[in-house]
């Protein structure tokens, strides 16, 4: 299911955009600060009901709402926001609700610059990241990430209150030890699942062998919650937090054996996360869901040999998107892909 035609109102600079859409994508080509980004949130925003910033930072100067619109190939949807009301889809003309219904209908793989934090941040970047490709591979991922969240926030505010039981906090942790083991599995084998077409693709720039491991907090039983639970409750009623389960869990790449983030050079550091992106885009195509893949200045952080790679792995892709500020390099990398100077969309 691809793009045929994107409209935007009131979302970020455009008070209003309508453009068509070719069936390989487009490459949008301009100056900084020239609107191309907002144009792969706005795609991101439609598949995802996600951007790259918080609603109120992609609401237009002055404005309360937005509304982006897609003509897709099977069927036209529209996402509308509203300040204080929050979100809502339409599909075809009909609500969808809830909105989690939507996702991983429009799978779609994301490469900014921004992700180099993907390596050198702290974990809760590489937990969103796996719960943002989780969820749109199993919508039983994302009913277990929220009844997950839920739960954790229930008993992360009994923790705030004057001496909670374990009598009180019992039901809670119940709740946290089914969810919570879902999701473990679920990463764990996300990691073994990506870590062949990693090694694959890294293959394509050096001999080192990469690895993605899971790291856990407590193996997934509940026998096994329980016992670190008998552990560390004096210390969560100190911290007046939960110090136990996914929400504390991270993922490592690591590069022969040490991990990335503090052994890789920088161009091993763009390396692996090409290969990331490959074993991602690789996944969806594993259950016959090619995604749409979007891909922000592109250029300015690669060199020739990285650039092939992209142009390799949005082969792959439903569609691709992408920005730039050199068209020749777009050219020469993506031959076959469209390309629209933002000076144009002026007119």
């Amino acid at each position: 299911m691809g793009f045929e035609a994107l409209e935007l109102k009131d979302f970020r600079r455009y008070d209003y955009l309508q453009l068509s859409i070719e069936p390989p994508g487009l490459a949008w080509i301009g100056p900084n600060a020239s609107g191309k980004t907002s144009l792969l949130e706005a795609i991101q925003k439609i598949a995802l009901l996600r951007g790259f910033g918080r609603e109120e930072e992609v609401l237009r100067w002055g404005t309360a709402s937005y509304r982006l619109r897609a003509r897709l190939t099977e069927g036209l949807v529209e996402v509308y926001y509203e300040r204080q009301k929050g979100t809502r889809l339409l599909w075809e003309g009909s609500p969808i609700q809830p909105l989690a219904q939507w996702i991983g209908r429009l799978p779609v793989v994301t490469l900014r610059p921004a992700d180099i934090h993907w390596l050198e941040g702290g974990g809760m970047e590489r937990r969103r990241w796996a719960d943002r490709l989780l969820s749109q591979l199993s919508p039983a991922y994302l009913e277990a990430l929220s009844l997950y969240q839920r739960a954790l926030a229930q008993r992360n505010a009994l923790l705030n209150t004057p001496s909670p039981t374990p009598l009180q906090l019992e039901p809670w942790e119940e709740q946290l030890i089914v969810h919570g083991i879902f999701l473990q599995k679920a990463r764990l084998a996300l990691a073994e699942q990506l870590n062949e077409a990693l090694r694959d693709f890294y293959a394509f720039f050096g001999p080192e062998r990469p690895s993605l491991t899971y790291r856990l907090s407590s193996s997934p039983s509940p026998q096994a919650w329980r016992r670190s639970w008998d552990t560390l409750r004096p210390k969560e009623l100190q911290r007046k937090h939960t110090l136990l389960g996914p929400h504390q869990e991270d993922f490592v790449l690591y590069l022969e054996g040490k991990p990335a983030r503090g052994y890789a050079s920088e161009g091993q550091k763009k390396s692996l996360l090409l290969a990331l992106k490959w074993a991602e885009v690789a996944l969806f195509c594993q259950r016959g869901k090619a995604p749409i893949l979007l891909l922000d200045d592109i250029g300015e952080k690669l060199d020739a040999q990285r650039l092939q790679a992209v142009a390799r792995l949005s082969r792959l892709a439903l569609q691709t998107f992408l920005t730039d500020v050199e068209e020749q390099r777009i050219a020469r990398a993506f031959p076959d892909l469209p390309r629209r100077r933002m000076e144009e969309l002026a007119q």
